[in-house]
């Protein structure tokens, strides 16, 4: 799997949205002088909902003059009230920060959305479209120079292997251009290089627990990438999912959060990795940079009978089944030559913390489709249909996730190989609160 020592930092995360039971309060204490400082008052009734449901937020202050909302809701609001979330499909949290008499209190309350999200909506929306949804935190449509500069320490940017990756203007799943990338003949794990993105340009965005967040993003694949057996590799990689950098993670100051500085490297104790496994030419996902029990941890069901499956969904897809076959007719593989469409859902419970102690309250989706189809859900831990997962934090004070990696990085891979030249290509990049429609045909 891919080592920090490998692959370089990159960043994301920052502060925590505490809500217990649905809100918290800010105080004074009695004849203080900080008594006639603003008090708060936020609580969201019911704390948890079903999809597609709302939740009532109510909120009250003393010695306030003004109060602004901030991360699910936004703008001035009253120094008392009441307002609807309006139908949620992912767990919110909402802030309230009011003001007077040149000081300032403040409150948060969460609502958690139960259950297993609905799919994604079918194809009907294109990039901007999606781009502009509620929730969404960033887009990268790969059409400029500028979504690709930047070095280590850097928010975002791109950094070579033995090849380097690049802007393709004859291949792209919208706008002018995709971002390629090559594996070359001879070439070892590293062979292409890998591009990265925080959730954030100030590194605040984060999502530690009880938050939910999703990514998507359009890959095509050629023929000679997904057909080659690579020597020696253990599968080449979508995507990571892992730790973001904290604030004063600058290219000037790209010490890793290991070495006591503020950056994250690829291989990190949270990290969720969309891969080719084994190269068993289907998507599967792990966990870890061999932190939680020591291992790298597959993502894959285990039902009655110890049967394991590399993918799997309730009801949809329960015969994707070690040792294979993995053919269309039991699993979605990799189709080569056109652009296939990636989502990961990850909703954190309670981080585990290497103690043995499982709370199996996190849920981690990864739903596939190919071009000009509905997405299919490939992976599918969820709580509420018994396949709960556990996400391994044992710094939750500034670990929490917030970058994405986009790479076919290959552990392993010998160089020795003269394979046939490949290549992948990544589009349309979406980072979002929210679920994300499937893109329109």
């Amino acid at each position: 799997m891919l080592r920090a020592n490998n692959l370089l930092l990159v960043p994301v995360i920052a502060s925590v949205l505490s809500a217990c039971g649905g809100g918290t309060a800010s105080s004074a204490t009695p004849g203080s002088a900080a008594s006639t400082a603003p008090t708060v008052s936020l609580v969201a009734s019911p704390a948890t909902v079903a999809n597609g449901a709302s939740s009532t937020l109510t909120w009250s202050s003393t010695n306030a003059t003004s109060c602004t909302a901030s991360s699910g809701w936004a703008g001035a609001k009253a120094t008392s009230g009441t307002q609807s979330t309006g139908a949620l499909t992912a767990s919110s949290s909402y802030s309230l920060t009011c003001s007077g008499s040149g000081s300032s209190g403040s409150a948060s309350a969460t609502v958690t959305v139960a259950g297993t999200p609905p799919p994604p909506p079918p194809g009907s929306q294109n990039f901007s479209t999606r781009c502009a949804q509620p929730g969404v935190l960033r887009c990268v449509g790969f059409d400029s120079a500028s979504d690709i500069v930047g070095g280590i320490g850097a928010n975002s940017g791109i950094f070579p292997g033995d090849a380097t990756p690049a802007l393709d203007a004859t291949l792209k799943a919208s706008g002018s251009s995709s971002l390629k990338f090559v594996i070359p003949a001879n070439s070892g794990a590293n062979s292409s290089g890998h591009y990265w993105i925080n959730f954030s340009d100030n590194l605040l965005t984060q999502f530690g627990e009880n938050s939910e967040f999703y990514i998507q993003w359009r890959q095509r694949f050629s023929p000679e990438f997904i057909n080659t057996v690579y020597a020696g590799g253990g599968g080449w990689k979508q995507s990571i999912i892992g730790e973001g950098d904290n604030p004063g993670c600058t290219p000037s100051n790209s010490l890793t959060k290991d070495s006591g500085g503020f950056c994250a490297a690829s291989c990190t104790q949270l990290e969720v990795v969309t891969q080719n496994t084994f190269q068993r030419r289907i998507p599967q996902m792990y966990h870890s940079c061999g932190v939680k029990d020591g291992n790298y941890e597959g993502l894959d069901v285990v039902t009655s009978g110890s049967i394991i499956h590399p993918q799997y969904a309730t009801s949809s897809l329960t015969s994707c089944n070690y040792p294979g076959p993995y053919t269309t007719a039991n699993c979605i593989p990799y189709k080569a030559d056109q652009w296939m469409t990636f989502q990961v859902r990850i909703k954190v419970g309670t981080w585990y913390k290497n103690d043995g102690v499982y709370h199996r309250d996190t849920a981690v989706h990864l739903w596939i489709a190919e071009e000009g189809q509905s997405s299919r859900l490939a992976m599918e831990r969820e709580p509420s249909k018994g396949t709960g997962y556990d996400l391994v934090n044992l710094t939750p004070a500034i670990s929490k996730y917030g970058k994405v990696w986009l790479l076919p990085y290959h552990t392993g891979k010998s160089s020795a190989q003269t394979n046939p030249t490949a290549f992948t290509w990544y589009d349309e990049l979406i980072i979002s609160r929210n679920l994300i429609a499937d893109p329109a045909p």
